[in-house]
């Protein structure tokens, strides 16, 4: 393979004979993933000495392949690579082993230290925003009017607003369900969720609150006789155009 160059991955902690096979094909998989390329990459060999996977890239593709693996270790948040990356991470974390990746020409030393690095937290992001859920409270008296919402059980749902006048008409929709749309900023923690802060409603609809039976019941009687036989047909020829 003297085109080829080699990407020798080295789990540290575990031997060969140690290691269950069905875990060592997991990290192959997710190394797989992690160097892309996929018809540019093969499997050479895993080494006796230690559980070192190895495998072999198209020289041409190294210039694609070690920034990619590059750029997830430096910002496993958003590279294109970042999904393997974490796995691989957190399964030597439950391992409880490390692991070492040499890239080719030039000797720079990937390290995976077995954990993955909290997400960068973002402290406001504004869009457009929809959320849903029975009304269960209105307050203030101001311009803008105080909004709660219960969603899936949940009675926190805050930060929520609609101005006076529209929150005089949603006061007759009291305990009935209904969707706000607006400005809605966002926030993301050191551990990648996103919150919604706040909603600031500029308008409101009505939503059924109907049995599943009911509404199936409804779309079936919207459907003629031969319907799902024609949306089959129209999908069949959706895939062959």
């Amino acid at each position: 393979m003297s085109d080829f160059l080699e990407y020798p991955f080295r789990i540290i902690g575990p031997k060969p004979d140690t290691i269950p096979m069905q875990r060592l094909a997991f990290y192959m998989a997710e190394f797989a993933k992690l160097m892309g390329s996929p018809e540019h990459v093969h499997f050479k060999e895993v080494l006796d000495k230690s559980v070192s996977i190895v495998a072999c890239a198209d020289a041409q593709q190294v210039s694609v392949i070690s920034p990619r693996i590059r750029e997830a270790a430096q910002n496993d948040n958003d590279a294109e690579a970042a999904a393997p990356w974490r796995k691989i991470n957190e399964a030597l974390a439950e391992d409880g082993w490390t692991a070492e990746l040499p890239l080719p020409k030039g000797g720079e030393l990937i390290s995976f230290p077995g954990k993955v690095k909290a997400s960068k937290a973002i402290r406001s992001v504004t869009q457009h925003t929809s959320i849903q859920g029975r009304l269960i409270r209105i307050e203030g008296a101001g311009d803008l009017v105080k909004i709660g919402l219960e969603i899936d059980g949940d009675l926190s749902a805050a930060g929520i607003s609609l101005n006076a006048a529209s929150a005089v008409e949603i006061a007759h929709r009291f305990h009935q369900f209904v969707r706000l749309s607006g400005e809605g900023k966002w926030s993301r923690s050191t551990e990648g969720k996103w919150s919604l802060d706040s909603l600031k409603a500029t308008s409101f609809e009505d939503l059924e609150d109907e049995p599943l039976a009911e509404t199936l019941g409804k779309l079936k009687g919207l459907l003629g006789p031969d319907a799902a036989q024609e949306i089959i047909k129209n999908v069949d020829e959706l895939r062959r155009a």
